[in-house]
């Protein structure tokens, strides 16, 4: 088969007689793909409490899972739109929902919150090896191998799974959707595509995107026969987000739910911009692993070209990838934590065509070095920033602090880092997004503060009231990174920095 053959619909139509039916695989494939799933998962929770440090996005998107569990509501008193008594209005309510039934099984703490995307990952990964098997799209053993060393070894990957995010359950669900087209039956296909795409608002609205332009997309590539199950899988978005609207206007927090979503649009862009604040990152896609890749990409098909292939799983990559990359930066906002919705695809698009290629010239060592390349830079920067700041990533030094210097009784504001440590030991608990929400009586019965030095001004200010410290802090042997004064937030470089402050009429003798 020639790497033409790749988008025949023919190979991706579901038959009895074609690719599409369970084909035999090698017994020591399977071997290896179960091998790497149980060492992805134990490497993972074995390191997950040093790396990376607690973060905003990670306690703001667990807190209405942690107090849904804890008896609290599904209510947070960490996200920036809301007050702590409100229904919570997120983008993102799946993960949240599901993360409360999975610390009913495994309790709450930091492992458990971030354990969970470690299973999102290994069930997306499994997913696309499966639907590389079914539907002929990687036709060799080691191709498919290497695919999953991509993907779990691909910088915005690496940085999506382990900080705690949702974005894994994203990356499951577009997974599922690849698989979903192995189904054999038809009907089958387009009951999948739709339930998915019902799925899909409340995993995420950055999923629409990703919908939108590889649908089309594959609609050019796959021919007519893709269009009912491109109808399928829009029409379950339509049906998705009117049940989150209806579901928000329910718990009548419908306008909080608009408020808490344009930040990250367009319009929250712009709005940055009038009031002149020009550097926002958040536009800047730093996948490394991406642009390593991309580049392998661009040589194949140029080889590709040449030999008169224009239309093939590779040229399908390149141009998804261009396009869904310009339609995230139009639209306001391409952090690294959206990098898998280009890199993923890519990457199955890459080793589709590593599969196919004859092994002449210098394209087995280019190929390889530019392969090993984009695993190592995601592996290594990763990697290479935890070790060295690994005493100082000890959460048991934050948990130790708060142990000692917080009763049940207290009302609390402190950095993300203590969330983990406070939540649930403390009356309650008060996040840095949470600043703007406060209502007075609130900031009235706060009687602790465990924050950075620096940070202190900024947090009285606010909440009001004369703070001293108590002595008691932590200080990291190192900051920045790899222990200069440079902040690089894409690489996970804070260290924990906290003081205990109290109120002047509740200091500690």
């Amino acid at each position: 088969m020639d790497a033409m053959s790749l988008c025949d619909p023919s190979i991706l139509r579901s038959t009895k007689t074609n690719a599409v039916s369970d084909p035999a695989c090698p017994r020591w494939e399977t071997w290896c793909v179960a091998l790497f799933a149980l060492g992805f998962l134990l490497f993972n929770l074995v390191t997950s409490t040093r790396y990376p440090f607690v973060w905003i996005d990670e306690v703001m998107y667990s807190d209405p899972a942690v107090n849904l569990f804890l008896g609290n509501g599904f209510t947070s008193s960490a996200w920036y739109i809301q007050h702590a008594g409100e229904f919570w209005a997120g983008n993102v309510p799946l993960h949240s929902l599901l993360l409360c039934g999975w610390m009913k099984l495994f309790g709450f703490s930091i492992l458990a919150v971030r354990s969970i995307n470690y299973v999102y990952l290994i069930g997306g990964c499994l997913l696309l090896w499966r639907a590389c098997l079914r539907l002929n799209l990687v036709a060799t053993s080691r191709a498919r191998l290497l695919l999953l060393g991509l993907v779990a070894g691909g910088y915005s990957v690496i940085f999506s799974y382990r900080s705690g995010r949702p974005d894994c359950l994203a990356l499951l669900v577009v997974c599922a959707f690849i698989y979903a087209h192995s189904l054999e039956r038809r009907w089958r296909r387009n009951l999948v595509y739709f339930l998915l795409g019902l799925l899909s608002p409340w995993v995420g609205l950055q999923l629409l995107p990703l919908l939108a332009v590889g649908g089309i997309l594959l609609l050019f590539y796959l021919g007519w026969n893709f269009l009912p199950q491109l109808g399928a899988a829009y029409g379950g978005v339509a049906v998705g987000l009117a049940t989150l609207v209806s579901f928000y206007v329910s718990h009548g927090v419908f306008g909080q739910f608009l408020k808490s979503i344009r930040q990250h649009t367009a319009v929250g862009l712009f709005q940055m911009l009038a009031r002149g604040e020009f550097r926002h990152s958040n536009l800047i896609p730093k996948d490394f692993s991406f642009m390593i890749l991309f580049l392998l990409a661009v040589a194949l098909a140029v080889r590709q070209f040449r030999r008169g292939t224009f239309k093939s799983a590779l040229s399908f990559g390149l141009v998804y990838s261009i396009a869904l990359s310009i339609t995230l930066v139009l639209s306001g906002k391409f952090p690294t934590y959206y990098g898998w919705m280009t890199y993923l695809p890519l990457s199955l698009c890459v080793c589709a065509a590593l599969a196919q290629a004859r092994p002449d010239g210098a394209l087995p060592r280019l190929s390889g070095i530019l392969l090993a390349a984009a695993i190592g830079v995601g592996v290594l920067l990763n990697a290479a920033t935890a070790a060295y700041d690994w005493k100082d990533r000890d959460y048991a030094n934050v948990e130790k602090l708060v142990r000692e210097n917080v009763t049940g009784s207290d009302w609390m504001y402190g950095e993300f880092s203590t969330y983990y440590a406070a939540k649930g030991r403390v009356a309650r608990t008060f996040m840095p997004m949470y600043l703007p929400s406060f209502l007075p009586d609130e900031k009235e019965r706060v009687t602790v503060l465990l924050v950075a030095p620096k940070d202190l001004e900024e947090v009285t200010n606010v909440i009001g009231g004369n703070w001293v410290s108590t002595g008691k802090r932590f200080v990291p042997e190192r900051s920045g990174f790899l222990g200069t004064k440079m902040k690089m937030g894409f690489l996970s470089t804070q260290n924990y920095e906290l003081e205990v402050y109290r109120r002047a009429e509740h200091s500690l003798p």
